[in-house]
């Protein structure tokens, strides 16, 4: 009986042996395994050793992202044929040039794709994924292309399209720490117009409903713009106007396309003057649930001629998209900031 108890206490440890025998070959090979995926091959020198020769050659910059567009250039002017071919900004494309001609390995990272995502490298378009910046030239050709993902300041993680491995990187010290590449609007100048609160005078406005009507203040120092038309109307309060009038005084709009290719119906305006002589309309155009402003700017003096014509050169030939709250400022009707005079109601 003995000997049977002492062997069935052999087979048990020989089995617990063998059990953490296979544990521990497991477990080496799992760290065989981290260990190459956190391995850290050499790699130095600029991301995109060629990108100097790629910027001389290039007339199409795809970005590809969440969003997806293009920049072309035509006539020495780089454009958006999304936008109908709305200039882009000089500055944008600076910053993008100086940027990557800086960029320079810090060292290699995963190179295991389900692990990408954890960098912002995933493909783009997808969740957790990068943004695909492809230089063209003029026949077509990709002459330099990389996937941007997150910055984690002072390192940036990149990769090439079409491979697994990742990078960081650092830009140098004369571009900036990090790039916004979308949405697709950051690259058009749509905060052009900015008269200034202070320096707006008088404004005329014909909303969509009711009846049209002026607001107007003495000088820039008065805190307050008053009602002159229609009679019959007082103000709800003595800052009622002073939303509608300053409208003017900067505006972003959020998009541009051009005024020939629209389409909808006028049914609105904003009038402005500034003290200075500058008079900027805004005819507004309705196109579905969307409002679209036409501009144009005319000197009231002579010394107001070079903001007029310089805002008309922008300006002349596009439609730019308001957002709603604009909208609400812009042309907001009568009886919301003020109400029919007692007075007015009992006059025959």
């Amino acid at each position: 009986m003995s000997a049977v108890t002492d062997a069935r206490r052999r087979f048990q440890l020989a089995v617990v042996a063998a059990t953490a025998a296979a544990l521990s070959v497991g477990a080496v090979a799992t760290a065989i395994i981290d260990t190459r995926a956190v391995w850290r091959p050499d790699v130095s020198g600029p991301v995109l050793p060629d990108w100097s020769q790629a910027v001389a050659a290039a007339r199409e910059i795809e970005i590809s992202g969440n969003d997806r567009f293009t920049l072309v250039e035509v006539d020495g002017t780089w454009r958006m044929p999304s936008r109908d071919g709305y200039p882009v900004r000089p500055e944008r494309l600076a910053a993008l040039d100086a940027y990557l001609a800086s960029l320079v390995f810090e060292g290699a990272r995963t190179d295991i794709p389900r692990r990408l995502g954890r960098l912002g490298l995933a493909e783009p378009g997808e969740a957790d994924g990068g943004t695909l910046i492809a230089v063209r030239d003029e026949a077509g050709e990709t002459r330099a292309e990389i996937i941007i993902g997150e910055t984690r300041d002072p390192l940036v993680y990149v990769r090439r399209p079409g491979r697994a491995r990742a990078y960081a990187a650092q830009a140098g010290s004369g571009a900036a720490g990090s790039l916004n590449l979308l949405p697709a609007d950051g690259w058009l100048d749509l905060d052009f117009l900015t008269l200034g609160t202070s320096d707006i005078a008088r404004v005329d406005i014909q909303p969509e409903s009711g009846p049209a009507y002026r607001l107007e203040r003495a000088a820039s120092s008065s805190r307050n713009f008053a009602l002159r038309q229609p009679p019959g109307w007082q103000p709800i309060t003595a800052a009622a106007g002073n939303g509608p009038a300053a409208t003017l005084g900067r505006v972003r709009f959020r998009d541009v396309r051009a005024a020939d290719r629209l389409g909808g119906e006028f049914v609105a305006h904003h009038t402005a003057e500034t003290f200075a002589g500058l008079r900027v309309r805004i005819d507004v155009k309705a196109l579905g649930d969307t409002r679209w402003a036409l501009i144009t700017a005319s000197a009231l003096t002579d010394d107001a001629e070079a903001d007029a014509a310089a805002l008309n050169a922008i300006t002349e030939g596009w439609a730019y998209l308001m957002s709603d709250l604009t909208i609400d400022r812009l042309i907001r009707p009568l009886d919301r900031i003020a109400d029919r005079s007692r007075a007015s109601d009992d006059a025959p």
